[in-house]
């Protein structure tokens, strides 16, 4: 938890290249070059954390639970709005749920923080779909934290904000 503080005490003040605003689309292997990124991180690290993240987003389109269940740590635990909180298992029934549809989802802003074995990813996703209650959509701003961990990312915790 103090390794979590800390990273959140340095996120403010990280010096940043800047970044373009496109949007990627959730298709599998997708990496932004637009990603903003600590300049002193070797690219092949930024590039890895890019294709986790597309890698997250598309595994919601496609209910693929073996990529989810690859990239979050068997102690993940997610802030969603409202409050909620997930761990693993939630997300995984909930991505998986053949009653939950995801038309289209994507995003843009990408932005990569590094700080040695715990990476921020930050970005905007758009996301619409059909679940049992009707279609949803929602505008959402989240940052993943990844840890490295016997030389793999995975990640560790999410937030998640509803800004549409």
């Amino acid at each position: 938890m103090k390794t979590l503080a800390l990273l959140f005490a340095l996120l403010a003040p990280v010096a940043l290249t800047p970044s373009a605003a496109s949007a990627q689309t959730a298709s599998p292997g997708a990496a932004s070059p637009q990603a903003s990124v600590s300049r002193a991180v070797s690219s092949d690290v930024v590039a890895a954390l890019e294709k986790l993240n597309s890698e997250w987003l598309t595994a919601y389109k496609t209910r693929d639970g073996a990529a989810l269940d690859r990239i979050l740590a068997d102690d993940f635990e997610a802030i969603y709005p409202g409050g909620r909180v997930l761990r693993k298992a939630d997300l995984l029934k909930s991505a998986t749920d053949p009653a939950r549809t995801v038309a289209s989802i994507t995003w843009e802003d990408l932005k990569v923080l590094v700080f040695g074995d715990v990476a921020v990813v930050r970005a905007r996703s758009r996301i619409s779909g059909k679940n049992p209650e009707g279609e949803f959509s929602s505008v959402n701003d989240y940052a993943d934290v990844y840890v490295k961990r016997a030389g793999a990312w995975r990640a560790v915790s999410a937030h998640v904000v509803r800004v549409e």
